[in-house]
């Protein structure tokens, strides 16, 4: 997962807010319609989103946290105090969102959204989903090649793999294909591949007509021959002791 994008979805809508709402609070000097052409609203829009999804994620981490203080009934006086603080001033957060970003269809989109981005969080922080008493804190590795090393005081320190020297090798051999797009699940599947252009084109305006709740793309498939160079930690030492070793 790490390395995949995840989606801003909304965006447009939250713009169009922004706009109306910094227009009805009036900003001296402000030429709007020059600031929507050079995209300050859809900056802002998107760094909003960002910042939802974000909060949205970091709080189903924090769910975790909210079972186990429960789970041995430890939510009491300033605990609990702190803890409902918290849960309170989100709710206020996502309450202002719904009026114009996370209502209707988009609801689902955004649940999606903060799925993937808690997912990605996780795994980068190398903190396992699931977790039962005695379990180990931590994963062993983010990826292939990932040697994770205890320092003094809870620190930890990681090799990673490191790709260097990327050269194409001959021409790019291109061909097209059909790919599917289900809103409703979020995925992507292939249709049809060895294609040319004229054909995929006809092939996903067609699909597009009979399936009118899923998307269709013509798309270029690109096979490339690279030669690339990997470093590959295997064994890590110190003061003459083995400290790390490979995980996968």
């Amino acid at each position: 997962m790490i390395g995949e994008n995840v989606e801003i979805v909304g965006s447009v809508n939250v713009a169009d807010d922004v706009q109306k709402r910094i227009k009805t609070t009036g900003v001296r000097g402000l030429d709007i319609e020059k600031a929507r052409e050079l995209g300050l609203f859809q900056r802002i829009a998107n760094l909003l989103c960002v910042s939802h999804a974000t909060i949205a994620s970091a709080y189903r981490v924090y769910g975790g946290v909210d079972y186990l203080v429960s789970e041995i009934n430890a939510r009491k006086n300033d605990i609990a105090h702190e803890m409902n603080n918290f849960e309170r001033a989100f709710d206020k957060f996502m309450k202002f969102w719904t009026d114009y970003y996370s209502n209707g269809k988009t609801g689902k989109e955004v649940s999606f959204e903060t799925e993937n981005l808690y997912h990605h969080i996780m795994e980068w922080m190398q903190m396992p989903e699931t977790w039962q008493l005695g379990e180990e804190q931590r994963t062993k590795s983010l990826r292939e090649g990932c040697i994770r090393i205890d320092l003094p005081d809870d620190k930890v320190f990681t090799f990673y793999k490191a790709e260097l020297n990327h050269e194409l090798v001959g021409e790019p051999k291109e061909t097209w294909g059909v790919f599917c797009y289900d809103p409703k699940t979020g995925k992507q599947t292939s249709v049809n591949t060895d294609m040319d252009k004229a054909s995929a084109l006809m092939v996903a305006k067609r699909l597009s007509d009979e399936n009118p709740d899923n998307i269709y793309s013509a798309s270029i498939i690109r096979d490339l021959v690279e030669k690339r160079t990997e470093v590959m930690p295997f064994k890590a030492f110190k003061a003459n002791e083995t400290v790390g070793k490979i995980t996968q």
